[in-house]
């Protein structure tokens, strides 16, 4: 899981253009942010030949998996070797130049990685992404990809005596807090940073805490503001009068098609998309700037929310909402959103679907479990229905514990305004030797970051505390 970092792909639009939105369930760590690389790059970039099938001897296939280095800071033989691991996006050098990593290696004279994960990028077990040919992904695989990684690496005399330490954000976090308990004799300590660990399926909480996250940055009289928004748009889907009048403050080229559920369900996305972005891409202060706004992207609540993700997305004049084009988009393309669609469907679910607790959400009914899975059964297979998502989300959570991961040396971090942390361990250490370290006022994978002149003293706290431990672990 990612982040975040931009998560929502949207087209920006112009007159009568379609606006392809992603639901924010895959994260793109682009270079950590606010950053200037002044000097040269030292980062490199190399490639290795990774089995398509580690658990089949007599599949023999191959295909070429891509990673980055940086040498920088390394302090020679038996010196440690630090390795970002990649998730559900393309790996740049960026965060070997910068962030929390690139600072622990400094501190350590270490060697820093970054592996690209199977099926993204430029890492391609294959160019088209049939459902067929996606069978090799999932965790599994990807876990034996970081241990062969690893023990290649370990292969060389000057890396033979190293200790390895791992860093991951979002899905990444997940693989590096698993792969401590799967392989725990190939690292020696790991980082997670906003690890979704816990699959689910019917997953309201991710937009309970963007409510939240609203209310205590903005107030109350936003979270009014924004609830009577979405009320009034769900009143006006039931007259002409009232479909026209949301039309034009939501500046939709066309009417919906008001009779199918899931396109009211991609419309809701629509909605609710836009504001849990906005959240989980905050940094202290963000927020407060958007609530601050708010009053002049309209005068009716309806028109004030509309004007909100008008301003946020860049329309300028109007867009298409479609249902039938936002599954076309995932079923006749080969790329990271289909890839990572396909995780979801067949490992972790995520669904972000209307909470039934009184947020401002639960009006969007429509953003329901079979709005999600309706496009795993379009895009990849019928069989792919809500028992088989059930299913595979339960086999995650069986075979890797849950919230309950038996780990050490782990250090476990969340943000308490990430909409990802409600699935994972953010209010108990993991174990005695597994710290958690959840800070207020944080998002998603804030830790891995550089330094923000907008991060506040306990971000700061946070990713100190964690280079601390490190440096103990390599005593």
């Amino acid at each position: 899981m990612i982040l975040f970092i931009p998560i929502l792909c949207a087209i920006s639009s112009t007159w009568a253009e379609e606006m392809i939105l992603d639901p924010p369930l895959r994260v793109d760590l682009s270079s950590p942010g606010d950053v200037q690389f002044l000097t040269p790059s030292n980062v490199l970039t190399e490639w290795i030949n990774m089995p398509i099938d580690h658990f089949d001897p007599q599949n023999t296939d191959t295909y070429r998996m891509r990673f980055m280095f940086n040498d920088q800071f390394f302090g020679g033989d038996g010196s440690p070797l630090y390795i970002l691991v990649g998730g559900e996006w393309d790996i740049v050098e960026g965060w070997l130049r910068a962030g929390n990593m690139y600072l622990t290696a400094q501190e350590n004279k270490g060697y820093m990685f970054y592996t690209e994960h199977r099926y993204y990028g430029e890492s391609l077990p294959y160019q088209n992404f049939t459902t067929e040919n996606l069978r090799f992904l999932n965790v599994d695989q990807a876990l034996a990809d970081l241990a062969y990684f690893i023990r290649e690496m370990k292969s060389h005399p000057r890396f033979a005596e190293s200790k390895v330490i791992l860093f991951g954000g979002s899905y990444a976090a997940n693989m590096v807090i698993w792969f401590k308990q799967r392989y725990p004799h190939l690292v020696e300590g790991v980082v997670g940073s906003s690890g979704p660990i816990l699959a689910k399926v019917d997953f309201t909480g991710y937009l309970e805490v963007v409510h939240r996250a609203f209310q205590s940055e903005c107030g109350d009289q936003m979270i009014a503001t924004i609830r009577q928004g979405i009320i009034d748009t769900v009143a006006s889907m039931a007259t002409e009068e009232g479909r026209r009048n949301l039309e034009r403050a939501y500046r939709l080229c066309r009417p919906l098609n008001y009779g199918n559920e899931f396109e009211l369900g991609y419309f809701s996305g629509f909605i609710s998309w836009t504001f849990s972005g906005s959240v989980q891409q905050a940094r202290p202060g963000t927020l407060r700037s958007i609530c601050n706004n708010f009053d002049s992207y309209g005068s009716t609540p309806m028109e004030k929310v509309g004007g909100y993700i008008a301003a946020t997305r860049g329309i300028v004049n109007c867009t298409n909402i479609s249902y039938e084009s936002y599954v076309n988009r995932y079923r006749y393309t080969s790329d990271n959103n289909r890839a990572w669609y396909y995780q979801t469907c067949t490992e972790y679910g995520y669904y972000q679907t209307a909470p039934r607790s009184g947020t401002v959400f639960d009006q969007l009914r429509w953003l329901s479990v079979p709005f999600y899975v309706d496009l795993c059964k379009q895009a990849f297979d019928q069989r792919f229905d809500e028992a088989f998502v059930n299913a595979a989300a339960d086999r995650t959570n069986r075979v890797f514990g849950g919230l309950k991961p038996q780990v050490n040396n782990t250090i476990n971090i969340h943000g308490v305004i990430d909409p990802w942390h409600d699935l994972g361990v953010y209010d108990r250490d993991l174990s005695e030797t597994s710290p958690t370290y959840t800070v207020a006022r944080a998002s998603h994978c804030f830790d891995l970051q550089s330094w923000l002149v907008t991060d506040t003293i306990r971000m700061t706290n946070a990713q100190q505390a964690a280079r601390r431990l490190i440096a103990s672990w390599l005593r």
